[in-house]
């Protein structure tokens, strides 16, 4: 087990750092989905209890956006994560003790506002990286995006040699505050560990929202409103309605906007609803803030950002068709 980093007198091996809170997005196919989860989920519970992590797999036909793969989410102290990566990444390599392929890739999701930190002036960070790790690493361009301002980074190389460049990719993202706010666990399957975020409010349920049985049936149909400040409501729409779209799709959720200069009352923030079940709308939300926070840092001049084409301005993100969407 990966329990203690590998020798190096690199200070990011200090045990502080390896005691430090982290996550990891890794794109599985069904099938290795199938390996990791196991029959009855034996297999995911076995590798909870080893690792100490928390790991989570999105459902089948719930797919990252661009990718055709399903999203596996390893969160918990770094140690932990590690020790569950190897433990995954066996299980993609080998099969019945058998070797599958011993080069297999290995994929990685990571906000695009965090690549610049792996990737470093001239790219000097990314090769450093991969000769340490003796590894592959590849990330995907920067103008194309997977789900939500998401990025790729494929791995390539045997077990060792994966499981060192996944620890200093996680070593470096840790020196970045937005890989932790722009929790990944916000994104898939309901998670709701991430923090508030200033521009993201959950300021009331609406009154005739149905109160859950006792007996926690998801089936349930709930609604929530949250507040968003006016700048950031286009980046959440997106281009034609293409954004939020994506996420209906992805949760299932119903979630309608309030029409352009429709504002909740004494503030200049709009209202966003989001109606379904419980896994659906915390989803939804945690989607939602997660484009608020990058659309934030590129607002600030914290994410490198190709410019708009000479023929768009912003104000051509947002549709007026879209405040009711489904």
């Amino acid at each position: 087990m990966a329990s203690s980093p590998p020798a190096s007198d690199d200070d990011r091996y200090e045990d502080d750092l390896w005691e430090q809170r982290t996550h990891a997005r890794i794109l599985v196919s069904d099938s290795e989905a199938g390996g990791i989860i196991g029959r009855g989920g034996s297999a995911v519970t076995a590798l909870k209890s080893t690792s100490g992590a928390l790991v989570k797999v999105s459902r089948r036909g719930q797919l990252l956006p661009g990718t055709g793969r399903r999203v596996l989410l390893v969160s918990g102290l770094f140690h932990q994560v590690m020790d569950a990566a190897e433990i995954i990444l066996q299980k993609i390599l080998y099969q019945g003790g058998q070797v599958i392929d011993e080069r297999a890739t290995v994929v990685l999701v990571v906000p695009d506002a965090c690549c610049g930190v792996l990737i470093g002036k001239g790219g000097t960070n990314i090769k450093s990286l991969a000769e340490a790790s003796n590894a592959g690493i590849v990330i995907s361009r920067h103008d194309k995006h997977y789900g939500l301002q998401d990025r790729l980074v494929t791995i390539t190389g045997n077990l060792d040699n994966q499981l060192q460049a996944i620890f200093l990719i996680l070593s470096e993202l840790l020196e970045d505050d937005r890989y932790s706010r722009i929790y990944a666990g916000a994104l898939f399957l309901g998670c709701e560990d991430y923090g508030p975020d200033e521009h993201v409010e959950r300021y009331h349920s609406r009154s005739n929202t149905p109160i859950r049985s006792p007996d926690n049936n998801d089936d349930a149909c709930e609604s929530l409103t949250i507040a968003i400040a006016d700048e950031h409501i286009g980046a959440v729409i997106g281009c034609g309605g293409r954004k939020i779209r994506e996420i209906i799709q992805f949760t299932g959720a119903w979630i309608r906007t309030s029409a352009k200069g429709e504002f909740i009352a004494g503030t200049t923030d709009r209202e966003v609803v989001i109606s379904g079940t419980r896994e659906a709308i915390n989803t939804a939300e945690g989607m939602i803030m997660h484009v608020v926070s990058a659309a934030r840092s590129r607002s600030n001049g914290s994410a490198e950002r190709p410019p708009l084409k000479p023929d768009t301005t912003p104000q051509q993100e947002e549709q007026s068709n879209t405040s009711d969407l489904q």
